[in-house]
């Protein structure tokens, strides 16, 4: 009969420190994301049906303000260009009537310039970037992420509380 009341005993205490503590603080793995599957201890896998995410390890869109500037950056375009130039010039004059065989002389010059030089451009800038902006921090689950869970005493709902 000292057994069963040492037992009887031996449970009042652990109903009482379970009733102190509603919850209990475990840790596991993600074995699978999809669908979604947290392996606690080797031996218990929980399925999404059970978890509720945080977001500490989940995708999602915040809004934030900001105020800064890009650093300043440089390309360099500076560049040259190259022209050929050919020129054929042909003239030919006739004087109509030419009864007196007199002779025509011609005298064609051409010149032809080009000056080419370098560009130099300055394509140095930076932005400012402000105002309020929507930023998504990808936070999700992957595969063989540790976690801690906590897990509602007598549920069985277990919060995926961080990554670690």
């Amino acid at each position: 009969m000292s057994s069963s009341l040492g037992e009887v005993i031996k449970k009042m205490a652990v109903g009482a420190n379970d009733a102190n503590a509603p919850t209990s603080v475990l840790f596991g793995t993600v074995t699978s994301v999809e669908p979604l599957e947290i392996t606690v201890e080797q031996k218990l896998k929980l399925t999404k049906e059970f978890l509720v995410l945080t977001k500490n390890v989940k995708d999602y869109t915040v809004d934030v303000t900001m105020d800064w500037s890009t650093e300043k950056t440089s390309l360099n375009a500076n560049h040259n260009h190259t022209a050929d130039v050919n020129s054929n010039i042909s003239v030919s004059s006739d004087i109509s009537p030419n009864d007196n065989n007199q002779k025509i002389t011609n005298n064609v010059t051409g010149e032809i310039g080009v000056s080419v030089k370098q560009k130099d451009i300055n394509l140095t800038h930076k932005h400012s970037i402000n105002g309020t902006k929507s930023i998504t921090v990808h936070n999700a689950l992957k595969i063989n992420d540790n976690v801690i869970l906590i897990q509602q005493q007598g549920g069985n709902n277990f919060v995926v509380l961080d990554k670690f």
